[in-house]
């Protein structure tokens, strides 16, 4: 597999499955290859990932498919694309400053922790699709349908919050989806778990 992200008009290949909101990518896992838009990348980002997965496809005589997915469809493409990013650890959609961070597995000097949320549907079940979405670092973004995940880096640790209203299945599943998480993450991590009502004192501290 070969991940592409998109800048200026031009592909330039990174390590790993870590995506930013505002660009396109193309992942070109030989049978088929997958372009991705982030929900805020331009027009002409998205014209310039087509032009260049055409280029690739026309280079292999066009035996492979291309497929174009927005970040926020819920298509049976999309589902499938989750499915073969979970092979690798998980799909993260994080914020333009943090992508570094993943991508290089070093943590930045005073590294700011990070908030991410796993939708009811991969967490409920469906640990082949699994994503993970930075959310803003406040109290308000604590989901009680959803298991959140609080990486701390400045003390080596990941928090696996587990909403009130989540299901059994959830809450088993909350341990493997959090080494997914940990996959690509600088460091190694001590996963602590917390249920909604019982949170710590260090972990509150860090939410606004």
């Amino acid at each position: 597999m070969k991940i592409y992200m998109i800048e200026k008009g031009v592909e330039k290949e990174i390590p790993g499955l870590v995506f930013t909101t505002g660009d396109s990518y193309i992942v070109d896992n030989d049978s088929i290859i997958w372009i991705w838009h982030g929900k805020n990348a331009s027009v002409d980002e998205k014209g310039a990932a087509a032009a260049i997965a055409k280029k690739m496809d026309d280079a292999r005589g066009g035996k492979p498919k291309v497929i174009a997915i927005d970040q926020e469809d819920n298509t049976p493409d999309h589902k499938k694309f989750k499915e073969l990013c979970a092979e690798q650890g998980g799909l993260k959609i994080v914020d333009k400053d943090l992508a570094e961070t993943f991508l290089k597995k070093v943590v930045k000097e005073h590294q700011p922790p990070a908030l991410f949320k796993i939708s009811s549907e991969e967490a409920g079940g469906n640990i082949n699709a699994v994503e993970f979405v930075q959310v803003p670092l406040k109290k308000e973004s604590l989901d009680p349908d959803d298991c959140m995940v609080l990486w701390v880096p400045e003390i080596n640790t990941s928090f696996i919050w587990v909403g009130d209203q989540s299901n059994v299945k959830e809450r088993v599943l909350a341990g493997q989806l959090a080494r997914k998480f940990d996959k690509d993450t600088p460091g190694v991590q001590k996963e602590v778990f917390v249920d909604q009502g019982k949170e710590p004192a260090n972990f509150m501290k860090f939410l606004k």
